[in-house]
C-alpha cells in the first residue's frame, strides 16, 4: 500500500522559515520559534483593522495562519503601533505577565522581532502586504542593514 503525501510549495516555505529562525537563534525546539512568532502576531494583529487581518491571514501559508488567527482575543479598539521601539515594549511588557516567560530582555525581543518579521517577508512578502505602518517598515529596513554592516 502506498500513501500519497500532498506536497504544497508554501508548506516547504514554512519549515525553510521556522528552521532559519531556529539556526539563528540558536534554538532547538520549533515549539518555541511558534510560540515566539505569536507573540509578534499577538500585538500585530491589536494594530490591524479586521480587513487587514484578513489581507495577511490570506497571504500566510496554512502552518503559519494557525499563528496568526489563533493569538489573543480581538479588540475593538485598534493599538497604534508607529514604531519598532513600541511593538518591541508591547510584546515585552506582555511577556512579563506570563509565568513561562520566553524573552530574557528588551534586546532579546528586539533582536527576534527584528528576525521573525524579516524572515516572514523573505518567505511571505509580509512587508509588502502594507498592513504595517510605513514609519515601522522603515526602522526594520534600517534595522536589517544596520546588522548586515
Amino acid at each position: 500500500m502506498t500513501v500519497a503525501l500532498s506536497y504544497y510549495p508554501q508548506d516547504e516555505k514554512s519549515l525553510k522559515f521556522f528552521n532559519e529562525i531556529k539556526n539563528s537563534l540558536g534554538l532547538t525546539s520549533t515549539w518555541k520559534i511558534a510560540k515566539l512568532t505569536r507573540a509578534i502576531f499577538v500585538q500585530i494583529k491589536r494594530s490591524l483593522s479586521p480587513e487587514e487581518a484578513v489581507i495577511v491571514t490570506k497571504r500566510l501559508p496554512y502552518p503559519i495562519q494557525i499563528l496568526f488567527i489563533s493569538n489573543g482575543e480581538y479588540e475593538e479598539t485598534l493599538t497604534s503601533i508607529m514604531h519598532l521601539d513600541e511593538l518591541v515594549d508591547n510584546i515585552y511588557q506582555e511577556d512579563k505577565r506570563c509565568p513561562n516567560s520566553l524573552f530574557t530582555s528588551e534586546i532579546d525581543v528586539l533582536n527576534t522581532v527584528i528576525l521573525v518579521l524579516h524572515k516572514l517577508d523573505k518567505f511571505f512578502g509580509f512587508m509588502g502586504l502594507n498592513v504595517l505602518r510605513y514609519s515601522l517598515v522603515q526602522e526594520l529596513k534600517q534595522a536589517a542593514t544596520e546588522e548586515a554592516a
